[in-house]
């Protein structure tokens, strides 16, 4: 098995998020989305400048996840963002996280999720949360098998598809192990 490692992404990683961000969601959801509404969406979520900035927000820290000196993967918080329905006086967005579908399994997205809650837990949050497509079964059910429950839902449109997300919250006071 490939040795993993998360290392911090800096600002020189914006190209690299960017693909990673563009290539995931297109191996997820390219079934589901019109070609011209998947291309515009991904440049406008996951371009390099939009990357950038993001990196040289301190609110939204990001991690990437390497094996054998690859990066397949990445994670990004988003500090002091909250939806209705999660709970905890200082909640964390896990705003992404993402494992090329080639090397999922083997415990890569488990130490991403566990990066994430190490990272929150530090900034003394006390909820981690996301938003995941309610047919997303296969993430849907990694979740669960973290401890996440579902705390509501909200709109996620893409051109002019409208979807149903998911909002799931993990309490941070539970242990991971």
């Amino acid at each position: 098995m490939p040795a993993i490692a998360i290392r911090p992404a800096t600002s020189e990683d914006a190209a690299i998020l960017a693909d990673l961000g563009a290539r995931t969601f297109r191996e997820t959801f390219e079934p589901y989305i019109s070609g011209p509404d998947l291309e515009a969406f991904l440049a406008t979520a996951y371009g390099e400048a939009i990357q950038r900035a993001e990196l040289a927000d301190p609110s939204r820290p990001a991690r990437i996840l390497e094996a054998d000196g690859m990066p397949v993967g990445f994670l990004q918080l988003r500090l002091g963002h909250r939806e209705p329905g999660v709970p905890g006086e200082r909640p964390v967005e896990l705003q992404r996280i993402y494992v090329l579908r080639a090397v999922q399994g083997g415990g890569r997205g488990a130490a991403l999720m566990a990066e994430a809650v190490e990272m929150a837990r530090a900034w003394g949050a006390d909820v981690l949360w996301l938003g995941v497509w309610e047919n997303n079964l296969k993430a849907l059910a990694f979740y669960a098998r973290t401890g996440f429950r579902e705390v509501g839902d909200h709109v996620f449109q893409i051109g002019d598809q409208v979807d149903r997300d998911l909002l799931l919250a993990l309490d941070l006071g539970r242990d991971l192990s």
